[in-house]
């Protein structure tokens, strides 16, 4: 009986470990996604479960952001300005994309049969899973009208390569991406995206209450990426979009961890 009430624990930790639905989400918001030459936009970090209509939804906590750096049109990378938490300022001095990126500091959980703790296998009695995290976020920024680089890669393990130009979409128009894992087109990746506001339906809230399921219908778009990393999402609305990947892989020692955990936002904005 013992060794039936533990296997029904493995399992339900397990299933928990590889919801999406309850991980934390890190996202930028600029102010201005398309800003003039000379002028300094200002980025706030967005944190949390939910993309609200006003882009933001928990507090980040003192000293939890890694890095916030920005690749400009020159080929330079630097680190952006802070000017309160969880705030920061980047200046444009030259037209073409800025890619901003940023990362919290990467750690360990790992599931046991009395639930989840933080450390690695070795730190952890009685380990079951260990998942090695990493929650990134990224956007781009099309200073002076310019999309020169647009496709400039950041050198993220986990990144989304915007094909389509962010500043010449319309409603109705499929903004279309690659999705790359360590630098190589990743194929079979599942890509969401939601826009700002987005609430789930009652009805459908409610059932998956009712069942005791979360994150039912918890973006209006899901995609997968095709043998090049390819996919196109539907954009039905103008507004703040922020498309949202997650990626897991062997860690290399399986003594300390069993997987790595990417997690990685892109965010845009589609003009009226």
């Amino acid at each position: 009986m013992k060794k039936l009430v533990l296997c029904f624990l493995l399992i339900i930790c397990q299933a928990l470990i590889a919801m999406p639905a309850g991980a934390h989400m890190l996202w930028l918001n600029p102010a201005n996604y398309y800003p003039q030459v000379g002028s300094t936009v200002e980025i706030g970090i967005g944190w949390g479960h939910q993309y609200k209509a006003d882009r933001t939804d928990e507090a980040m906590k003192e000293g939890r952001v890694a890095a916030i750096q920005a690749l400009t049109p020159d080929g330079r990378t630097i680190d952006l300005e802070s000017v309160a938490l969880g705030r920061y300022r980047l200046h444009i001095e030259k037209p073409g994309a800025y890619v901003v990126t940023a990362r919290i500091k990467p750690g360990f959980f790992t599931t046991t049969p009395e639930g989840r703790k933080w450390g690695n296998k070795k730190e952890v009695p009685d380990a079951v899973k260990c998942t090695n995290f990493h929650i990134e976020a990224k956007t781009v920024l099309l200073a002076g009208g310019s999309a020169q680089d647009l496709d400039a890669r950041s050198g993220q393990t986990l990144e989304l390569i915007p094909v389509s130009d962010p500043g010449q979409l319309k409603v109705g128009d499929r903004f279309t991406v690659r999705v790359l894992h360590e630098g190589k087109p990743l194929a079979g990746a599942d890509v969401k995206a939601v826009y700002a506001g987005f609430e789930k339906k009652k009805s459908a809230a409610s059932a998956a209450k009712a069942k005791g399921h979360h994150g039912v219908g918890g973006y209006p778009v899901e995609t997968t990426t095709d043998a090049g990393g390819n996919t196109a999402i539907p954009i039905d609305r103008a507004g703040y979009w922020m498309v949202v990947l997650s990626h897991r892989s062997t860690y290399p020692d399986p003594e300390t961890c069993d997987q790595f955990m990417h997690n990685v936002t892109f965010a845009f904005e589609v003009r009226p």
